[in-house]
């Protein structure tokens, strides 16, 4: 690298001087709070109310209270079991109606679990007698005279 000489020697001693001068914080002048006069009244501006927030709280309360009956898990699982236990014992008393008692709970099983198969046994018009044709006895038996 060639010696700087001149003119060009000064401006690159300029730019180091620079670097190695002290650097002065700025001081930030203080800020002037303003103080509002006391014979200067403020106005009260009437808040407006969230209408909405006020409507949906009314309506759940309306909805929870029928809610309550129907939001038990354990109601629901029993109506959805005997809902779909009435309707495969329609569907399969069209096309086969000596499945009927025996799809009804198994589809009452299927759908709302243990609850729904045993409240589907319980409500269908068989009763338990729908599992005695499954396990070969007689569930009704008409015995009369023939002559």
């Amino acid at each position: 690298m060639a010696k700087l000489t001149g003119a060009k020697k000064k401006a690159f001693l300029a730019r180091m001087a620079k670097g190695r001068a002290k650097k002065t914080k700025s001081v930030r002048k203080p800020i002037v709070k303003r103080t509002k006069s006391a014979t200067n009244k403020r106005k009260s501006v009437p808040r407006k109310t969230n209408n909405m927030a006020k409507r949906k709280s009314r309506s759940s309360r309306a909805r929870s209270a029928g809610g309550k009956i129907f939001g038990n898990p354990l109601l629901k699982k029993a109506m959805i079991g005997i809902g779909a236990s009435a309707i495969t014992g329609t569907v399969l008393g069209m096309f086969a109606p000596q499945l009927a008692p025996i799809a009804k709970p198994i589809a009452g099983f299927m759908t709302g679990g243990i609850v729904g198969g045993v409240a589907s046994v319980l409500l269908s018009g068989d009763g338990l007698g729908a599992f005695g044709s499954i396990l070969g006895g007689n569930t009704a038996s008409n015995t009369g005279l023939s002559v």
